[in-house]
């Protein structure tokens, strides 16, 4: 994992959100309606969008126990990972913080916090 990423003017206010630990995803200025990695433009409309905090629960869509990983989580594998549909309506892969037989595809999840090497910040699930 990265735990130094490249961050543009785009994605800004989510690396940020994670410094304090919050989870932002930007919404739609004209239906609301969140999405999430971020991009410049809205995907469901013209009218742009805006950065709002997300609740941090959601449920796991999909599951796999990961066998390979980025040179910071090499210690913890094998591990699960998921597919989270968040409460706001995205999907975003993450880790979850749990014995993976101990999981399920619609079993509830909220956000939990990692801290990494330098300070860094980064969201994982755990069973709520």
């Amino acid at each position: 994992m990265n735990t130094n990423p490249e961050i543009s003017d785009i994605s800004a206010p989510f690396w940020h959100g994670l410094t304090q630990r919050k989870l932002m995803l930007q919404y739609d200025n004209s239906i609301g309606r969140a999405q999430f990695y971020p991009r410049p433009l809205s995907l469901y409309s013209e009218a742009g969008v805006h950065w709002r905090e997300a609740s941090g629960r959601g449920a796991i869509f999909a599951l796999t126990l990961s066998r390979v990983s980025p040179p910071a989580l090499e210690s913890l594998v094998p591990y699960p990972l998921a597919l989270v549909q968040l409460e706001e309506g995205p999907r975003m892969m993450a880790r979850i913080h749990a014995q993976h037989d101990l999981l399920r595809p619609g079993q509830a999840v909220q956000i939990a916090w990692e801290s990494m090497e330098a300070g860094a910040i980064f969201p994982i699930f755990k069973p709520s």
